[in-house]
């Protein structure tokens, strides 16, 4: 329902079908489809528990990452959103360029806005 304009109506299929139970891949997509929605309809923070609620389910998975970090940005943790995207970006980017400062990019993706003297 989400993805044919009608996000508000489907949370209540969302939370209900997490609730009674679904299986793993499901599961996944339905917490990132509920934490997304909840985003597009300004839910921001129920959007960023939802998210991480999933991250509890499946530590590390990327998407569930990538839309935590856009909740980050909408409740204005935009520190947090950027340490998760450059970290997502260093991990999984098969670009040769990025991966030859990866290590740089993770140690400075949390220390943004210090100032090395």
């Amino acid at each position: 329902m989400d993805i044919l304009g009608l996000e508000v109506k489907a949370v209540p299929y969302y939370e209900a079908a997490l609730e009674l139970g679904l299986p793993e891949e499901d599961a996944k997509g339905a917490y990132l489809g509920l934490g997304s929605t909840y985003r597009t309809i300004g839910e921001y923070e129920k959007s960023r528990r939802t998210l991480e609620s999933g991250l509890a389910k499946f530590p590390g998975d990327k998407a569930l990452l990538v839309f935590r970090a856009m909740a980050f940005y909408n409740l204005g943790q935009h520190d947090l959103a950027m340490e998760s995207l450059l970290k997502i970006i260093a991990e999984t980017s098969r670009d040769q360029e990025i991966q030859s400062y990866a290590k740089a990019i993770k140690f400075y993706s949390d220390k943004l806005d210090k100032v090395f003297t």
